[in-house]
């Protein structure tokens, strides 16, 4: 299958942790790329999708997150990201 490309997702090299668990959520897992280090966060049952998080697991920006799922893997961790990163999604008020 020449020519076929992977979903962005696909392109990063995860491992994966359980965070921990709620009855209604189920388990929140946490996705670390070996590669690019990019971290995203989601719960195994229906809920609002995955998400892009920083190192504490702080959900960022929707921007961010919108950007990291649309791109395939950097391959190598970036000042970008890095900045990126300090973009924490700030609740409504």
């Amino acid at each position: 299958m020449r020519g076929t490309q992977k979903p962005p997702w696909q392109t990063h090299d995860f491992k994966v942790k359980m965070l921990d668990w709620s009855a209604a959520r189920g388990s929140r897992l946490a996705y670390t790329c070996r590669q690019c280090r990019r971290r995203f966060c989601c719960f195994s049952i229906a809920g609002r999708g995955t998400w892009a998080v920083d190192d504490e697991a702080r959900a960022l920006e929707d921007a961010v997150t919108d950007r990291w799922l649309a791109e395939s893997c950097p391959g190598l961790a970036s000042a970008g990201d890095d900045k990126d990163r300090t973009r924490v999604h700030e609740p409504a008020a």
